[in-house]
């Protein structure tokens, strides 16, 4: 198989991608058996310690405190049976730390003054911050979540790439709130005007991923439908947007998001995560899994190390991006951190320009793949809730709080409340009534917001039972028929999703159950039927 590569980037790419096959504790376990079964043959045991530095050289973000450990151990074995220049062959201590990977923080944060208003907010300030938090949340997921949950198809497995999918989610529903946020057709225009600004600038940035998330929002079918707003759109603006969602619109299967991205081959970029997670699972899908007989080709391997390298730069190379705003970044995090209801969204969108005669429109699939995960919501722990919380109220009163007495005026509320789409007004927020917020109020306000949202969030699990279906009937999970006489499948009770036996532990759609009386922005609307539910990418 020499045509498949040379030696040298088959090495290479084996250790890259191991652990979709092994787990590097368990590799690195072998390694010290096989020294140790070999005690008579010096030039081999020299070679498993070549083998090793090799990894250490290569991929040294392997290297965390468990792996350390173990080489180490190597090490020591291999000093007391002389094996030469071993201490400069399985060197850890001159191994970078890679915190700004493993870190959640920003890297490298600077004390950059900056409004906290989003009328004020520059389409480049929005873009590199946005792209800061993208990066982070995507380049932490590790191969091990990956093929977690290409294997089985669940993500409560994965809490690292399911948090990088409700961020891209979480962004492309504010997205459409800040448009729907404003009462006329001209604001709303020019709130997407902004935001293809800011996808111009992602696109720059080689950011594909937030591209995706940020033109999948303004070309929601939401916002699409506006046809006032749309017409109070400039022709450069209509034609700028008619671009970007020709360029990662699903056509050939993203044919043309594909070419732009070969055309940056050799350039920091982002890539779209779904469209690879996609085409890892149609791997996996094809040639089946390798945990039995752990017997791996070498086209497979390179192969892997071709799909995996969208998700996990090998040479683990830093970004490019401007230097951020950290009081900008956390403003945004406590914004993706509320969960924004797509029923809600959908009635303020009919709530705006009312549906008529003359404007009605089918609910049409959007152009651009922009909810491949639609329903995925990670549910925060309370400690980075608050930390998040914490870091933007510090913000805010360290730009809005002029005389320094800790209180936020109502002129200086409106200035903010902006940048959260439908948040309560003034008086809600100041629950002493002295006619100021104080940080502890602002701080119980968001905390308390997060806590409802969270609360939702669990409320999404289906109640599922086995039935009989009448009438033909597709699985909502892979789309498959169900088939058989009786007892075809099972049924939520609650919203009445219909999947397969074995697809039911795999359904990620949101549970829309009916409910009475008046309901908050954060919780579910009492009208589900309006469009339709959409799925995880799902492969046939």
């Amino acid at each position: 198989d020499e045509e498949d590569g040379s030696d040298e980037s088959f090495v290479s790419a084996l250790f890259h991608v191991h652990e979709w096959i092994i787990e590097s504790t368990e590799l690195m376990a072998q390694f010290i058996a096989l020294f140790q079964e070999l005690s008579a043959e010096l030039n081999a045991r020299l070679g498993v310690c070549r083998a090793v530095g090799y990894w250490i050289r290569a991929c040294p973000t392997h290297f965390d405190t468990s792996l350390c450990r173990l080489t180490d151990r190597l090490r020591l074995l291999a000093i007391a049976e002389g094996i030469p220049n071993v201490n400069a062959l399985l060197d850890l201590s001159a191994l970078p730390s890679y915190a700004w990977l493993r870190n959640v923080s920003v890297r490298n944060p600077v004390g950059r003054q900056i409004s906290l208003s989003f009328e004020q907010w520059s389409a480049d300030d929005i873009s590199t911050s946005l792209s800061h938090i993208d990066y982070k949340a995507l380049y932490r997921v590790p191969i091990s979540e990956l093929r977690r949950y290409c294997h089985d198809g669940n993500l409560s497995q994965a809490p690292i790439l399911e948090r990088s999918i409700s961020i891209f989610n979480s962004l492309s529903n504010w997205v459409q709130c800040m448009i729907l946020s404003k009462g006329t057709p001209m604001e709303r225009a020019e709130v997407i005007t902004k935001f293809i600004s800011v996808a111009r600038h992602l696109r720059k940035l080689n950011n594909f991923n937030t591209l995706m998330a940020v033109i999948g929002g303004v070309s929601h079918s939401n916002i699409a439908r506006l046809s006032k707003t749309t017409s109070a759109l400039s022709p450069d603006i209509k034609k700028e947007l008619a671009s970007l969602t020709q360029l990662l619109s699903t056509q050939s299967n993203f044919a043309h998001y594909r070419a732009a991205l070969n055309e940056t081959a050799n350039c920091f970029r982002i890539p779209v995560m779904g469209v690879h997670l996609k085409d890892l699972i149609a791997l996996q899908a094809k040639e089946g899994d390798i945990d039995r007989s752990r017997v791996v080709t070498r086209r497979r391997v390179l192969h892997l190390a071709h799909l995996l390298s969208f998700f996990v730069s090998f040479n683990r190379a830093p970004h490019n991006f401007p230097d951020p705003s950290v009081d900008l970044i956390n403003t945004l995090k406590v914004s993706l951190d509320i969960r924004y209801n797509e029923d809600d969204i959908y009635h303020l969108s009919l709530k705006r320009e009312p549906r008529t005669l003359l404007n009605f429109q089918g609910s049409a699939k959007s152009v651009v793949f922009a909810d491949w995960a639609s329903g995925v919501s990670s549910t925060l722990d309370p400690e980075t809730v608050n930390k998040h919380v914490s870091a933007m109220v510090d913000a805010v009163f360290k730009h809005y709080d002029h005389d320094k007495d800790g209180c936020i005026s109502r002129l200086e509320f409106q200035q903010i409340a902006g940048n959260f789409p439908f948040i309560d007004p003034f008086g809600a927020i100041d629950t002493d009534r002295d006619g100021q917020i104080s940080k502890s109020e602002m701080k119980a306000y968001f905390i308390e917001v997060n806590k409802r949202s969270m609360e939702f969030r669990r409320g999404f699990k289906h109640n599922f039972h086995e039935t009989t279906f009448l009438a033909p009937t597709s699985c909502a999970h892979c789309g498959k028929l169900l088939w058989g006489l009786i007892r075809q499948g099972f049924k939520c009770k609650d919203c009445g999703l219909a999947v397969h036996g074995c697809c039911k532990d795999s359904a990620v759609v949101e549970c829309r159950r009916r409910s009475s009386g008046t309901l908050t922005w954060w919780s579910p609307s009492t009208n589900s039927s309006t469009h339709s539910k959409k799925l995880f990418i799902s492969v046939r």
